[in-house]
């Protein structure tokens, strides 16, 4: 299982690493799918409390962590900066980074911005060389119950980047294979995740 893993995860950054700069217009998705556990029929399995997606483009770790915990659903998306040079984002507005919440539909069940007005002049945003940026958000327990069992991935994002990142919700999976699945995604894009 292991050796699969390895030569899954090895397979997918081959591939992620032939793609160069993508351009606003293009979209794809490099994914890892791995299934776990054994039998027939129809199971549930205890998910983790915690989940975890991360890769790696122009020097720049990409990681997100989405946690269950008392009820509330908290999201981190920290971008890593290992180059010597600033790495520096031009914004469309006032809107730095972006999390959003699907269903197995890709229906949109919680969007962070929300509500929120943001300036709508040009704007940038920059992290130092050797620094990174951590970006967060919380639903709050009363909201996340709303929907909570439709729930099935969190998409982290800088906004204008041609990179977003998935991590499953942590939650208990019914299959029909007797196992639950490992889920994470790069996609590539224009960094306006939602906006499909």
């Amino acid at each position: 299982m292991k050796k699969m893993l390895c030569g899954a995860l090895l397979g997918c950054a081959l591939a992620f690493s032939s793609f160069g700069t993508a351009s606003a217009d293009f979209g794809g998705e490099i994914g890892v799918y791995v299934p776990v556990g054994g039998g027939g029929g129809y199971s549930r399995q205890s998910g983790p409390e915690e989940s975890f997606a991360s890769f790696t483009v122009d020097k720049l770790v990409h990681e997100l962590t989405v946690k269950k915990k008392s009820g509330r659903l908290l999201m981190e998306y920290r971008v890593a900066n290992g180059g010597e040079e600033p790495y520096t984002v031009a914004h469309q507005d006032g809107q730095v980074y972006e999390f959003l919440v699907l269903d197995k539909r890709g229906r949109i069940l919680w969007r962070w911005s929300e509500g929120m007005a943001f300036t709508q002049a040009l704007t940038s945003s920059t992290i130092e060389a050797q620094g990174e940026a951590v970006y967060k958000a919380e639903i709050e327990r009363k909201d996340f119950k709303k929907f909570k069992d439709d729930a099935v991935v969190v998409m982290a994002c800088i906004v204008d980047t041609p990179y977003t990142l998935s991590a499953a919700v942590p939650e208990t999976v019914e299959t029909s294979s007797g196992g639950a699945a490992v889920f994470g995604a790069i996609v590539l894009g224009n960094g306006r995740i939602g906006h499909w």
